[in-house]
């Protein structure tokens, strides 16, 4: 009997797909066997899945494992070069900016990368860049934007980069370049990337401040590995504390009442601290000043990161790397 194509069973595929190209990525090469232990599904499933993703090339097959008295199986891989992601964001304000960028495989590896200064400040000049790249690495079919702002369904709310304002960046560059796109700001690539990196598989709430030359704060969370947007992705705009002149404390103080009010709404195992005001040295005593608010046993460990850009450019690649997937997967 023919079981009819339904939207059920379709998606039942789908997610199928889904985590046979997850465990592939996660194990680096498997085994039907062994794709079947990691994802729950049966080893007749995961057959048909990796037959179906071999046919576009998605997969490969690798070398036979050494037989143990039966027939030797088959080992497979996520195809490394089935895309490339070009991870760039543009960072600074209107006074001086760089964009820094990145190329990855599909399965993350780096490839290439670089920053330029971003002048002139104009939105021709940012998609000049995109387009040079483009041109240089064809096999490039995703793209993460990240942006000093406050960015809404890939529209740029507000920006310390003038020439990004309520610009639909998302939009505009699909339109233009015809590929996948997605756009967030720079401290929720951050924190994802920040967690990726040192915190992967913590459950409990992990932040990541930065502190810039100019008067402002910016915080990025996860929790449960899931970067916190907030209903109108506001979540982290930390500026905005109702704390008398913020920005005219000095640094040490400024930082502890963030530090002490993240603790009290989201309970965070992990603070990173980030930005050209802020040091190693500075830790010992914002846990002190912190220490005074904040019991021990619900004390975050302070982590000091000296630059933010790994972090950052991890966290793109990662997002856009997981959500273009279930682009390809689902066709949305």
């Amino acid at each position: 009997m023919i079981t009819p194509q339904n939207r059920t069973t379709r998606e039942m595929k789908i997610n199928n797909v889904v985590l046979v190209t997850q465990a592939l990525k996660s194990l680096g090469s498997a085994t039907k066997a062994e794709v079947a232990t990691q994802t729950g599904l049966s080893i007749a499933t995961c057959g048909a899945v990796l037959n179906e993703l071999r046919l576009t090339r998605e997969v490969l097959a690798l070398e036979l494992d050494e037989s143990r008295g039966g027939r030797p199986a088959q080992r497979y891989a996520y195809n490394p070069d089935y895309f490339s992601v070009l991870s760039l964001y543009a960072q600074g304000s209107d006074a001086a900016a760089q964009i820094v960028w990145s190329v990855n495989s599909a399965t993350g590896a780096s490839l290439a990368q670089g920053e330029v200064r971003f002048l002139p400040l104009s939105l021709d000049t940012f998609y000049a860049q995109i387009s040079g790249l483009l041109a240089d690495y064809p096999n490039i079919k995703a793209l993460g934007i990240g942006l000093p702002g406050v960015v809404v369904k890939g529209r740029v709310a507000t920006c310390d980069i003038s020439a990004f304002a309520g610009v639909d960046v998302e939009q505009q560059l699909r339109e233009r370049f015809g590929i996948y796109v997605q756009a967030d700001n720079d401290m929720n690539y951050t924190a994802y990337g920040f967690y990726r990196s040192s915190c992967a598989g913590e459950t409990a709430p992990v932040a990541y401040i930065f502190k810039p030359d100019v008067p402002c704060l910016g915080c990025g969370m996860v929790i449960n590995g899931q970067v916190l947007q907030g209903a109108s992705q506001f979540a982290g705009e930390v500026s905005n504390l109702p704390f008398n002149d913020l920005d005219k404390l000095p640094v040490a103080e400024e930082m502890a009442k963030v530090i002490v009010s993240l603790t009290a709404i989201i309970n965070p195992a992990t603070i990173a601290l980030s930005g050209p005001k802020i040091s190693d040295a500075l830790i010992p005593e914002l846990a002190l000043r912190c220490q005074e608010h904040i019991p021990a046993q619900h004390m975050p460990a302070l982590i000091y990161r000296p630059s933010m850009r790994q972090d950052y450019l991890q966290g793109i690649t990662e997002l856009t790397l997981n959500n273009y997937n279930l682009h390809i997967a689902f066709g949305n």
